[in-house]
């Protein structure tokens, strides 16, 4: 049975958040350890349109500069040599962040033929379109939204997603975990769709 499988960039594939830490604690000043909020104008008391132009002007770095999250890259290519279907799904947007993106994933042989970039929109209506059957995200809105629509949720547990999950997202701690709760569901699918 083929799958389709979707997946957030950052903070999934890709491990941004250390890389944002750091240039962010460089321009600002400070020693934050870890972001703990998504809405990082919190985390680092800085007005919106600041981190807006901070991103903006340092975006080729930010995009290019992290490392594939441990265990992606094997897990991506095992799901496509088992002929499952893979759609990387990102709020990303704009011309330069596309190619920076598409670039990246040049380096780690990543296919680039199915990446949707939502410009900050709802991941809803992409998962539906493309009849995605489970999906891999870091931000707690994104996996409640993509729940609601009864698309099961691995939630990549980091310090800005915590609370209590609702039914349909089951947190994972690394791309072990994921790979496995993504077989899982694949044997339930099969189950069910034989009966």
């Amino acid at each position: 049975m083929s799958f389709v499988i979707g997946l957030d960039i950052d903070g999934v594939v890709a491990d941004s958040f250390p890389v944002f830490l750091e240039e962010l604690n460089r321009h600002y000043g400070k020693d934050i350890t870890k972001i703990d909020n998504y809405d990082m104008t919190k985390v680092f008391d800085v007005d919106g349109d600041d981190l807006e132009s901070f991103f903006f002007e340092n975006v080729e770095y930010l995009f290019s500069a992290p490392k594939p999250m441990p265990g992606a890259l094997e897990t991506i290519d095992s799901w496509l040599r088992a002929k499952h279907e893979i759609i990387f799904v990102t709020a990303r947007g704009g011309d330069r962040e596309e190619k920076i993106t598409l670039d990246w994933f040049e380096k780690y042989n990543l296919p680039q033929d199915k990446i949707i970039f939502t410009g900050g929109l709802s991941k809803t209506f992409p998962v539906k379109k493309y009849g995605i059957n489970v999906f891999v995200d870091d931000f707690m809105t994104n996996a409640l939204e993509i729940a609601a629509i009864g698309v099961p949720v691995l939630l990549m547990n980091a310090p800005y997603n915590q609370g209590k999950l609702p039914h349909g997202v089951k947190r994972c701690f690394n791309w072990e975990e994921i790979r496995c709760c993504v077989q899982d569901i694949l044997l339930k699918a099969e189950k069910s769709s034989a009966k």
